[in-house]
């Protein structure tokens, strides 16, 4: 076993909020997080590194050759390149640094070699990176794969103050650090009903829209002569899940067509199209020419009152299906999402099957999601697989109380085990490269207090 303890966290400085709680746990767990800057310096109390200068003179090599695989690795800037209309205000490594698809070529490939001289030197125990679905992100996930590196990779939480963390590339599923799944969990119901009903009556979620009376809501929607309301919420276009992820649907008018096929055989449907708040005005007038006289589109009503008002729910992927999933909704998942599951979610593989689960519902015939199996999978969810960091992001400061539900979450301690069980790999990186990164601007932390080292250790020995 390796002695090193260092851990890399490789990202952009705005993912910061989320990883200062994780490095200062891995502290107290006696690991050495390093930073390895993507976008310039920022606060952070740990040894950082700097290497864009050099990964920038290694992009500009002449001699430098790509291999096939990394058009793979560059499959977001593809789409970025090809219509910039849709990511001109998203992805601003992708916009400023890589510029051209042929220049993301040349930046996957000296990534990945980037990759292997930071193995080289640092040997650490893992790297964390943000998503993995886009440059630089992606290159050094593949690099670490190949030659099989530990890392893991992190995406925003369904509960405010939390963040995924899986290992590997993300996960389709919510199997945990230790490979556990949902189905393994022991069910507290008692629990299960104290964080369901904490959550639904703090309306616990990233966006902060007027919240209104579900049935006043529910009557205004459906009209004189609505009786089934289905509600489906936008995601932005932009979204990897989306870009890279979709199976069927890559924009929300596909998607929203396909569910009003859906409807045509439930008497006096109708349909509730919440738009997403970084949704573009021309995007909300054509989902209201799509829609036409049979539902409305909506943007300022907060999503919890619309799930209270509706029959069923309906995502592609997004954060709204695991909110409809608290409230006990029927939801339609049209895409691939990490709480698809047969006593969960229902399919519409297509319109016939999807208008037959309306028409379920709409008759009073559904059973999903299951109770039991919904207790199941928050408690997974709450004890085993979210990590618990505290950032604040859009959602009210309050809302973060929602976070006492995982007083007995364990993925920190899943964190230490895989940790101090893995291996660092070892790689045959390009002596070249590896100097290159080792030149690079490297800062020291600051030497902490002797009380703060005390304190880290005791709180490390209680957790």
């Amino acid at each position: 076993m390796s002695d090193s303890k260092t851990v890399l966290f490789i990202c952009e400085k705005y993912y910061l909020r989320f990883y200062r709680p994780l490095a200062e746990r891995l502290v107290q767990f006696g690991f050495s997080p390093v930073w390895v800057t993507l976008d310039g310096a920022d606060q952070w109390d740990y040894d950082y590194l700097d290497p864009a200068p050099a990964v920038e003179q290694l992009t500009e090599r002449p001699e430098l050759q790509c291999r096939a695989s990394v058009d793979a690795i560059c499959a977001l800037e593809r789409h970025v390149f090809e219509r910039p209309e849709v990511f001109r205000h998203s992805y601003p490594y992708t916009l400023n640094v890589v510029r051209t698809f042929e220049r993301a070529r040349r930046l996957a490939e000296a990534w990945s070699q980037a990759t292997l001289a930071l193995v080289t030197r640092f040997q650490p125990r893992a790297i964390f990176v943000w998503n993995g679905r886009y440059l630089p992100y992606s290159a050094i996930s593949a690099a670490c794969e190949a030659a099989g590196q530990p890392f893991f990779t992190s995406e925003i939480g369904w509960l405010p103050g939390t963040i995924f963390v899986d290992r590997g590339r993300l996960s389709p599923d919510t199997t945990d650090l230790f490979g556990r799944g949902a189905a393994a969990a022991t069910v507290d119901n008692g629990r299960a009903e104290a964080f369901l009903t904490d959550y639904t009556a703090k309306k616990a979620t990233m966006v902060s829209q007027r919240l209104l009376s579900p049935s006043e809501t529910r009557r205004n929607l459906l009209g004189p002569e609505g009786r089934f309301l289905l509600v489906y919420g936008c995601q932005v276009d932009w979204d990897t899940n989306v870009v890279i992820g979709a199976r069927r649907f890559h924009s929300n008018e596909s998607a929203v067509s396909f569910l009003l096929e859906c409807m045509a055989g439930v008497p006096g449907a109708r349909i509730v199209v919440k738009t997403h708040p970084l949704d573009s005005k021309d995007s909300e007038t054509a989902l209201r020419e799509i829609v036409g006289s049979r539902g409305t589109v909506v943007s300022d009503i907060h999503p919890h009152t619309l799930i209270e008002a509706a029959d069923c729910v309906s995502v592609r992927n997004s954060t709204l299906g695991f909110e409809a999933l608290c409230y006990a909704k029927p939801l339609i998942a049209l895409e691939h999402a990490k709480y698809c599951d047969p006593k969960l979610t229902l399919e519409a593989a297509n319109s016939v099957e999807g208008g037959a689960n309306l028409q379920a519902i709409a008759a009073g015939r559904c059973t999903v999601p299951d109770r039991l199996a919904l207790r199941q999978f928050m408690l997974h969810v709450i004890d085993h697989y979210l990590v618990p960091v505290g950032y604040r992001y859009f959602f009210e400061p309050e809302q973060l109380t929602i976070l006492a539900h995982l007083e007995r979450n364990d993925s920190y301690r899943q964190l230490r085990e895989v940790l101090c069980s893995v291996e660092p790999a070892t790689v045959d990186a390009d002596p070249d490269v590896v100097r290159a990164i080792g030149s690079s601007e490297f800062c020291r932390a600051r030497r902490r207090s002797f009380l703060r080292r005390i304190a880290n250790k005791l709180a490390g020995s209680r957790s």
